[in-house]
């Protein structure tokens, strides 16, 4: 009797032991790639933690690129080459979730030829590594230490080839949801010359209650989405145009599928494009996409940015196109997932 229980016992053990080994983390390569000119074998071969970090390192640098004034999606069309490391990988997939005009190119061609790198070095505080995007002469790079698995920036972020440093507002939480265990980093931004000017600089203190399950952390769209949106509603909010020195010409209404939907489709754009086509120096077109039940949804905005940023691929200027406040309407409410509209009013000078 004894010899059946130790027999059970070790039948059952080999039975957990078998699940372990068999029972992993499922893993979408998809998540690290470029939608297109990818390297699917080198995105394979590189561990999943390894592409987490450097998806979040590649989150970070171009989160701070979209917010330099002669980086404006809309605006800029970007040349790369088909990326062969993993980093290269990730950092497209970044670029192109940016909502950057994207051209494959075979060699350093354009204007826009899109540079970066990963460089490895002793310090007297021990090794450290440095990566960098550059797009023409506009450079943005840091520095990040792995500790225990986890990657945290372990330097300012700095900035060179503009002036516009102090526009640049960082998303640094993204680290902090891997948590800690006590861990620090520095987060601000910086020039790569003594005089350059800084954003205000602070120590994030990361612990071990910070840490988000990975279905439930920040994703990358949504951060570069928040940071496109910063910049445009900025220069609404600093540069408002006076209104009433302005007569109404039209007004248009775009539809999107939902609430949660940034996607113009054919018919929004062709009805963006027509304006365009009207448009004349002077004229201005006001975009209010905000409108539910307590005027405080802000997350719409970026609605609004989707709307200028497709007038700005049409050569509209960017300071001709105003995005309005939230207003508040009683028959909207958050949770309310029917189509939304976003409304256009094109205004000329009296």
């Amino acid at each position: 009797m004894q010899h059946q229980l130790s027999l059970l016992c070790l039948v059952a053990f080999a039975l957990v032991l078998s699940g372990c080994q068999t029972s992993r983390v499922e893993r979408n390569d998809q998540n690290f790639m470029p939608y297109v000119g990818g390297s699917p074998k080198v995105v394979a071969s590189t561990p999943i933690a390894e592409l987490r970090q450097l998806q979040l390192i590649s989150t970070n640098l171009v989160s701070a690129l979209v917010q330099i004034p002669e980086m404006k999606v809309g605006t800029a069309t970007l040349q790369v080459s088909n990326p062969t490391t993993a980093f290269g990988n990730t950092l497209i997939r970044a670029l192109e979730d940016a909502g950057f005009g994207i051209q494959r190119v075979t060699a350093d061609q354009g204007l826009n030829y899109v540079t970066y790198g990963k460089r490895l070095s002793e310090t007297e505080a021990g090794p450290v590594t440095d990566y960098s995007v550059a797009v023409g002469e506009i450079e943005v790079r840091r520095e990040y230490d792995i500790e225990q698995g986890r990657i945290f920036p372990s330097s300012l972020l700095l900035v060179s080839g503009t002036d516009s440093i102090v526009e640049i507002e960082l998303d640094d939480s993204i680290f902090a949801e891997q948590g800690g265990t006590g861990d620090s980093f520095i987060s601000g931004v910086g020039g790569n010359k003594l005089n350059s000017p800084t954003t205000s600089v602070s120590t994030v203190t990361v612990n071990d209650y910070d840490v988000t399950p990975l279905d439930k952390r920040t994703n990358q769209s949504q951060v570069l989405s928040l940071a496109r949106q910063r910049i445009y509603s900025k220069e609404s909010l600093e540069r408002p145009q006076n209104l009433s020195l302005y007569t109404k010409m039209r007004r248009t209404v775009l539809i999107f599928v939902n609430q949660d939907s940034t996607v113009m489709g054919r018919g929004n754009k062709q009805a963006v494009g027509q304006l365009a086509d009207v448009f004349k120096s002077g004229d201005v077109f006001s975009i209010t996409a905000c409108i539910d039940a307590d005027g405080q949804n802000e997350a719409s905005q970026f609605r609004a940015v989707r709307v200028e940023e497709e007038f700005v691929s049409h050569g509209v200027s960017a300071s001709a196109v105003q995005i309005e406040p939230c207003v508040r309407a009683s028959y909207r409410h958050s949770s309310d997932n029917s189509p939304v509209a976003v409304s256009i009013v094109q205004y000329r000078l009296l």
